[in-house]
């Protein structure tokens, strides 16, 4: 009789996350930059703020890419 189960594949392992830079790049920036919608916010002046931190994220994380390059992962 057959399971209707499929068997599972061996696992292969997957390299490491690393969440460091991230992490950097979200400490140092401004909360303002993270939220949603600020409180009297219009929708152009939400847009220009987001293009604004995706901007600043991108230079943080480049940055801290930089930081942490020499760091070894384990």
């Amino acid at each position: 009789m057959s399971s209707i189960i499929p068997l599972s594949l061996p696992r292969q392992p997957h390299p490491p996350i690393r969440v460091a830079p991230l992490a950097y790049a979200l400490s140092h920036m401004e909360p303002e930059l993270r939220a949603l919608i600020l409180p009297g916010e219009n929708w152009d002046e939400m847009l220009a703020r987001r293009e604004a931190a995706a901007d600043i994220l991108d230079d943080l994380l480049a940055e801290a890419g930089e930081e942490f390059a020499g760091a070894v992962s384990v």
